[in-house]
């Protein structure tokens, strides 16, 4: 299989047919379905099966599709760099665990190009669903998280921690509480950030023990919908204390989670084995993303 096998997986399995891929492999249906039938008949397995009006990869397609996308994935971020390279420009890719980072990251972003115009500073959304995997998968350079696996495969640089709180709407039975406890939620909705899973820890055990007696816990991408649920009385949220925009803290209550209070310890990531020395746009990077919840107020 070459590259251009791998792109024909990859399109039939993303728009679930031959007429669908045609215009992103600029190639006829005939020639889409010659090349497939030909590549199925040298491996000696089909890739995909049709169900109803669709192609779906086969136990085969799937582990042809994973490869394809690793390789796919390098050889763009390849091409990427290169042609920085030639501009005479250094690519830096970020990938950020959790979405409230859109609240901060623009700006920090922003302070960042100014400071280092000849490189360009790549935010991947897609790593936001598994920064780990996203670097071992090389679609990232920096990784930024607050849930990270025991393992020695990463290199850790603390950033800063943060706090989570419970908001609720002006006039709420828990409005008034400094502090919530996962009992207080029985009976609500519960909204909160969906993100990967929870690693063991004061923040899991706590939505772990509220899911008992909540009556659901909605996990939702961004933060601006979690506040105007919160705000029209569908429920409660929990979210960073800084997502909560200084305008909205008249309408909206914030209380700790638990007497306490919950922290997440915030750390960027790097390859073990990428031995080098960070680079000194890499370590100004590091110093503006520890300014996060500052730059997020």
């Amino acid at each position: 299989m070459d590259l251009k096998h791998l792109r024909l997986v990859s399109a039939i399995a993303r728009h679930g047919g031959l007429t669908a891929a045609m215009d992103e492999l600029h190639l006829s249906q005939p020639a889409l379905s010659q090349r497939l039938t030909s590549l199925e008949k040298e491996l000696g397995v089909a890739l995909f099966s049709r169900v109803g009006r669709r192609m779906v990869p086969t136990a085969a397609g799937d582990l042809a599709l994973e490869t394809a996308r690793e390789v796919l994935d390098k050889t763009r971020s390849l091409e990427t760099k290169l042609k920085a390279m030639s501009r005479g420009e250094r690519v830096l890719r970020l990938g950020v665990q959790c979405y409230t980072a859109l609240h901060w990251l623009p700006g920090i972003m922003a302070a960042f190009g100014r400071k280092h115009p000849r490189t360009r500073l790549l935010f991947v959304g897609e790593a936001t669903h598994d920064v780990e995997q996203a670097l071992m998968q090389g679609r990232i350079d920096v990784g930024v998280a607050h849930s990270v696996s025991e393992s020695g495969r990463f290199r850790r640089v603390p950033l800063f921690n943060d706090e989570l709180a419970a908001i609720a709407p002006s006039g709420h039975r828990l409005a008034g509480k400094d502090a919530i406890e996962p009992e207080d939620l029985a009976g609500e909705v519960v909204y909160l950030h969906k993100s990967p899973a929870q690693r063991p820890g004061r923040a899991a055990d706590f939505l772990a023990r509220a899911s008992r007696v909540a009556a659901s816990l909605e996990q939702i991408q961004w933060t601006a919908p979690i506040l105007e649920f919160v705000r029209a009385g569908m429920g409660i949220g929990i979210v960073p204390t800084w997502a909560v925009p200084l305008r909205m803290r008249a309408r909206l209550h914030v209380s700790r989670l638990t007497a306490s209070g919950i922290r997440r310890d915030w750390a960027a990531l790097f390859l073990s084995a990428q031995k080098a020395r960070i680079m000194p746009d890499t370590r100004d990077l590091l110093e503006l993303l520890k300014t996060a919840p500052r730059a997020g107020s």
